[in-house]
């Protein structure tokens, strides 16, 4: 793995490999530098939100599944301002997105409207599940917040699995069905 000092970041085999076959298929559409950019504006949203409430980033981890910040704060931050931390990132898409379609540049604009709705899934390891079972947790007991981030996280797992199964057998691709099962798993991991 390749690391850098303060702050750490991180880049797995499986990015670099994914990086390469992503690459490798673009075949000059300009896919991939959109889609890089959509990335990098998503992950300065958090960045320039966190930096608000006196973070600092302590690592950057590029995986092939996306990237993961994890910030140092001063103090804790409340539920409420994690909260707009997970959110400043698909914030910062969708205002892009939207400036994007305003100018017609369609492909930038589809990229980065795309990275901000999935990100506002409600499910753990996405932004959007974070930003639930922070604002349950303001408002409820953090035991009934868990209960409620679960049982959303599962409901929409469960349909994009389903979802998945059908594409699968009728179209032959397995996109979201392997997107479903790495939500599935992140949500596990997330607990």
């Amino acid at each position: 793995m390749w690391t850098c000092d303060r702050p750490r970041v991180e880049a797995t085999p499986g990015f670099l490999l994914l990086m390469g076959i992503l690459f490798w298929l673009d075949e000059g559409v300009g896919l991939l530098p959109w889609g890089l950019l959509a990335c990098l504006l998503h992950e300065l949203g958090h960045v320039a939100a966190a930096r608000l409430y006196g973070g600092r980033m302590e690592r950057l981890s590029l995986t092939a599944v996306g990237a993961e910040l994890s910030f140092d704060y001063l103090r804790p931050l409340s539920y409420g301002q994690d909260s707009l931390v997970a959110l400043a990132g698909p914030v910062v898409n969708l205002g892009f997105g939207a400036f994007a379609l305003g100018m017609r540049w369609f492909l930038p604009a589809a990229l980065s409207l795309g990275i901000g709705a999935f990100n506002l899934l409600p499910v753990r390891p996405l932004d959007g599940g974070r930003a639930l079972y922070d604002m349950a947790a303001g408002s409820l007991d953090p035991d009934w917040a868990e209960r409620i981030s679960t049982a959303a996280a599962g409901c929409v797992v469960g349909a994009l699995v389903g979802m998945g199964a059908v594409a699968a057998a009728r179209f032959a691709n397995v996109t979201l069905l392997l997107t479903a099962l790495w939500l599935l798993v992140g949500t596990f991991r997330a607990k």
